[in-house]
């Protein structure tokens, strides 16, 4: 099962309504609501920190309570144009590190905070919005592992890979798949057959947009230090 989406009490309003906006792509392109402004996720890929606090500069921080790694945000409307995104321990006033991000109007966007201490980073990701047709989906693959180097993504027993050669904070292209049940992804060291990190069982249903991607260290054996491999649905 893939993991649930993370929503903070501020938010849940504001995501409410723009879920019922995104469910169909005509109408969220035309809602008067969102002709300046893209819709943005954040995922928490910092491994062995303590939940994080999301502000943009001028607006209030997201509440998000517990906002814990790995977990992720829903859609929700930021102002497009040029912003600086600030991220911080949960409920500490210095802020971890901010970036300068650009977003277009009326586009979506996906938000990997990655690293830990002054390596702390936010790659930010375009996201589809493509519709897969029939029993497809569409899939992609986000290499958020600090130390893995490049990695080749496959579906376990599928000698098709998903994505190669994938560099640390680069993300592949999507790509159309069948939908699956009860498969499991293998990270791989890419150009090679040694199998970094396989995810857990996961469904991938039909009409669906999907991000596999990695998080934590190669080089360590903790729970929440680890190299792991995780799997996003993007609802809209």
């Amino acid at each position: 099962m893939m993991k649930k989406v993370f929503l903070g009490s501020f938010l849940l309003l504001t995501l409410v309504f723009l879920s019922s906006c995104l469910k169909d792509r005509d109408s969220y392109y035309d809602s008067p609501e969102f002709q300046n402004a893209a819709a943005v996720s954040i995922i928490n890929g910092a491994p062995l920190g303590m939940p994080l606090d999301i502000q943009f500069k001028g607006t209030q921080r997201w509440l998000l309570n517990e906002f814990y790694y790995t977990y992720r945000t829903n859609y929700t409307r930021v102002y497009s144009g040029d912003r600086k995104l600030y991220v911080f321990n949960r409920g500490e006033s210095d802020s971890l590190f901010s970036k300068n991000v650009t977003f277009e109007p009326r586009k979506r966007y996906s938000i990997f905070i990655v690293d830990t201490l002054s390596k702390m980073d936010a790659v930010l990701v375009r996201d589809s919005v493509m519709t897969p047709v029939g029993d497809s989906i569409l899939i992609r693959f986000a290499n958020m592992s600090p130390d893995a180097g490049a990695i080749d993504l496959y579906i376990q027993d599928n000698p098709t890979a998903v994505a190669k050669n994938i560099g640390y904070k680069n993300v592949s292209t999507f790509v159309s798949f069948k939908s699956a049940k009860d498969i499991r992804f293998e990270a791989r060291a890419a150009g090679t057959n040694t199998v970094l990190a396989t995810s857990e069982v996961k469904n991938l249903y039909n009409g669906n947009q999907y991000t596999i991607w990695t998080t934590g260290f190669k080089s360590m054996n903790t729970t929440n230090g680890k190299l792991i491999v995780e799997a996003m649905a993007h609802y809209y």
